[in-house]
């Protein structure tokens, strides 16, 4: 049984989420999973969710090593890691956090929780492994001193062994979704980070260069980062600088961070970023593997991708790894249940049924391992056919999917339909589809690999061998298409695409129905996106149109009484356009004989004018274009003449609406219009 050790234990509890904690004791008391629960409120979901775990399921612990988790909080690791080393020391300031921590991993052997300030605590022996989630951060709330961050790190590197690994989760104070509008973590403050934390006292995350140099400093001069995406909370891939080059990151992902902007997609910046190879420098969290001597180990994982928040029978990583100087991808089962499904995924490779090859990996209990393959993926000529504008190639690839899938075509038998039933749904369509079996449902473009003149398929984990339409396969690659480059939708709309193999709305109602059915019931999958709240679009370019519109304008009425128009008599308004709308009131001289009448709506901007007068009519006099009462000015100096319709008033009231634009667009509109306005004008002044 696992010992809770209140030797350090001050009594006080310095932070805490408040009473839902004691709501996670009563649930960890009863021994209830996160899966057997339903709708929670969001803390229940990160303190409780197996997915925390993915920051380090994949890692390669050794099995005989000690570890020493400072700030375990609620358990999300601890259970792990005491699944994957032989000793585990967990420290935790919270005595409510640890009492839950404890609740979920009493009958752990190999596992004590001490409770209090680790600054204050005296361990025996040193460590292998020390591991840090989330907690670095606050190191100066915890640590007195002028660099409390330098401090606490070499007080923590001094519990190591000579040849011991310190990993530290942490997000990049640089990271891109702080560019792109999401408040920093912490602080919950817009950029609060990019800046450098003004004003801040209790909280601090580092970029990467700060971090190399705050090793350097203590003394850990041997070091890796990993990039956990989306970030190291909830991370469903990780990184390195490898892969970062080789790999998709910022894949669409999900949000949960309340009021958070999207100035721009994350998605295209980030392959600019890695285009431009320093994506590095802007993933949005890291977890770093330090220690004083070299690391050495056989096995080096470069990338790991983690299926974790799926029902435990489903729970597999895969990983990209480089042993004895080759590369290969392994599959391993995160789950005792998880077994089998690798078992009948490597039952699938051996049949060989399917027309299309699919790889072939060497079988282990609880581990399939593949050969590496360096060619290009039907998804990577995707994304450049995307990139240069070349639609019709995206077709190509998709028609040859197809045209390999219906080779595979058959009929379909009243048991196989109730087979069909119990992974998609009952739901049945009135299409007339083309039936195929085996049918993978997995082949998307990224999983299909040029081999010479062939394909390969490199993943074969959705196989079933029960008829499924072609039609819904082809909708599930199309829709991938769509998810990972959603600007591809001005090249080809979505729609368009999908009526070339006869899929109308109906039917793609009918497959999202199957498909959300297969996700949610059959596969138990991505009970994250139930918690996801949408970004706050932001589009720059209407703000700053709203911004033009939004200004102060000065408008002139210019009188002639006999010395034609001049500066000496004018009536000057200053008024402020409201939505572009603009309403006001001239004063007109009195005891004058007014020979002709000038009305300039504004100075130095083009413009776009709908406007009328109260008894007067409005005719523009240097207009490049006039229809009805929408005139458009390309020079910054817009005029119109104004001819009273009766006796000459007290005011004039002119009322419309004023698009004011910028001399850019006035010169694209000059341009568009082949240099020819209709009429003589200065362009502008």
């Amino acid at each position: 049984m696992a010992k809770l050790n209140l030797e350090y234990y001050s009594g006080e509890n310095h932070y805490s989420d408040g009473d839902i904690e004691d709501e996670i004791l009563k649930i960890a008391k009863e021994g209830k999973k996160l899966s057997e629960l339903g709708q929670v409120e969001f803390p229940i979901l990160y303190h409780l969710s197996e997915v925390r775990e993915n920051i380090l399921n994949w890692y390669p612990f050794r099995k005989d090593g000690t570890c020493l988790e400072i700030g375990s909080g609620c358990g999300a690791l601890t259970g792990l890691l005491c699944e994957r080393v032989r000793k585990v020391t967990s420290v935790e300031l919270s005595k409510r956090r640890a009492d839950i921590n404890f609740a979920r991993n009493h009958e752990k052997e190999n596992l004590e929780i001490m409770v209090g300030n680790q600054n204050d605590m005296v361990f025996p022996e040193k460590f292998d492994y020390i591991v840090l989630n989330g907690v670095f951060e606050y190191a100066m709330s915890f640590t007195a001193g002028e660099k409390p961050y330098k401090d606490f790190l070499s007080y923590i590197a001094g519990f190591l062994k000579e040849d011991g690994i310190l990993l530290i989760a942490i997000e990049n104070r640089l990271g891109l979704k702080y560019f792109a509008g999401a408040p920093e973590d912490h602080t919950d403050a817009y950029m609060d980070g990019l800046k450098g934390y003004p004003g801040n006292r209790s909280v601090r995350t580092f970029s990467k260069s700060e971090w190399v140099e705050l090793m350097h400093t203590c003394g850990l001069k041997h070091y890796k980062f990993y990039y956990p995406y989306p970030d190291y909370k909830f991370p469903c891939e990780v990184f390195t600088d490898e892969t970062l080059v080789s790999q998709k990151y910022g894949r669409k992902n999900w949000n949960f961070t309340e009021n958070r902007f999207e100035l721009f997609p994350e998605q295209e910046m980030a392959e600019t970023f890695r285009k431009e190879g320093v994506m590095d420098r802007f993933a949005n969290s890291f977890l770093i593997e330090m220690s004083k001597r070299p690391i050495q180990r056989e096995t080096e994982v470069l990338y790991a991708k983690m299926n974790r928040d799926r029902a435990d029978a489903f729970a597999i990583a895969t990983k990209i790894e480089r042993a004895g100087g080759r590369m290969r991808v392994t599959k391993s089962a995160l789950t005792e249940q998880a077994k089998a499904h690798l078992e009948r995924m490597h039952g699938n490779e051996e049949r060989k049924k399917s027309s299309l090859k699919l790889l072939e990996g060497a079988y282990q209990p609880g581990n399939l391992t593949y050969p590496y393959l360096t060619g290009n993926s039907l998804g990577y000529e995707a994304n450049m056919a995307i990139q240069n504008r070349q639609p019709g190639h995206v077709k190509k690839l998709v028609r040859e999917v197809y045209d390999f899938c219906v080779t595979d075509r058959t009929e379909l038998s009243e048991k196989e339909t109730e087979a069909f039933a119990a992974v998609f749904g009952s739901r049945k369509g009135a299409g007339d589809y083309t039936y195929v079996c085996p049918a993978n449902i997995d082949l998307i473009l990224d999983n299909i690999f040029r081999d010479g003149g062939s394909v390969s398929v490199i993943d074969g984990e959705w196989t079933f061998d029960f008829p499924v339409p072609a039609e819904f396969i082809i909708w599930r690659t199309i829709n991938e298409i769509y998810t990972n480059a959603a600007w591809f939708e001005e090249q080809l709309p979505r729609k368009e695409f999908l009526k070339e193999y006869g899929i109308e709305e109906e039917d793609a109602e009918l497959f999202h129905a199957w498909a959300e059915h297969f996700e949610k019931e059959y596969v138990k999958a991505n009970r994250l996106a139930d918690y996801a709240v949408p970004e706050v679009g932001v589009n720059l370019e209407e703000i700053r149109r709203r911004r033009i519109q939004e200004v102060w304008m000065d408008s002139t009425l210019y009188v002639d009484t006999g010395n034609g128009f001049s500066e000496e008599e004018t009536v000057k308004v200053k008024t402020k356009l409201a939505d572009g709308k603009l309403e006001l009131t001239l004063r007109l001289p009195q005891g004058k004989k007014i020979r002709a009448l000038r009305f300039d709506p504004l100075e130095g901007r083009p413009c776009v004018c709908e406007l009328c007068a109260d008894g007067a009519c409005l005719t523009p006099v240097n207009a490049a274009e006039q229809r009805d009462r929408r005139a458009v000015f390309l020079t910054t100096d817009p005029a119109y003449r104004v001819e009273i319709t009766g006796d000459l008033p007290q005011v004039l009231k002119i009322s419309g609406a004023v698009e004011v634009k910028d001399k850019d667009w006035a010169l694209q509109e000059y341009q568009r219009r082949g240099g020819n306005t209709g009429r003589r004008w200065k362009f502008w002044k």
